[in-house]
């Protein structure tokens, strides 16, 4: 008996010990999780197109570079705005729009400054972020023409 008694004080001293080591060393750990928090460039769109577009369209997808839907930025700032600017192909009009953003795990909610959105709905799109390239999911109710949009992005 006096073994058993031994071996359980033995096994709760091991386990406080390990306990103690993960907790000190969780201070140290580095967390890969990177920030939204910054400038990042549009490189590339896909549109996925409803059932009824794609029958108009004669295709269910649609993918543009840059060069064929032009040029785009948004800057996610720590105040949680962001500011996003975008023009057509071979345009030097610049449209800007204003916003505000959160994040909740991978999923990114972003709502339109009034002017541009008087309803003031907000847009929940899923992210990833692999090295400087952000792709964001964002998938759109009904009626749109549009289904599913993704969009990839190079930090600046």
């Amino acid at each position: 008996m006096k073994i058993k008694s031994l071996f359980s004080v033995f096994s709760i001293k091991a386990f406080l010990v390990i306990s103690c080591i993960i907790v000190g060393f969780a201070g140290f750990t580095k967390c890969d999780a990177q920030s939204i928090v910054g400038k990042w460039n549009g490189v590339s769109v896909k549109n996925y197109f409803s059932a009824e577009y794609a029958k108009v369209a004669s295709k269910s997808m649609e993918e543009k570079t840059t060069k064929e839907a032009g040029n785009s930025t948004i800057e996610y700032k720590p105040d949680h705005t962001f500011i996003m600017t975008f023009s057509a192909p071979n345009s030097t009009e610049v449209t800007t729009m204003k916003g505000t953003w959160s994040l909740t795990g991978d999923q990114l909610k972003t709502t339109l400054e009034p002017k541009y959105n008087p309803r003031k709905m907000t847009t929940t799109a899923t992210i990833s972020i692999i090295g400087n390239t952000l792709v964001t999911t964002a998938v759109m109710p009904a009626p749109s023409r549009i289904s599913k949009t993704i969009s990839t992005s190079k930090r600046m």
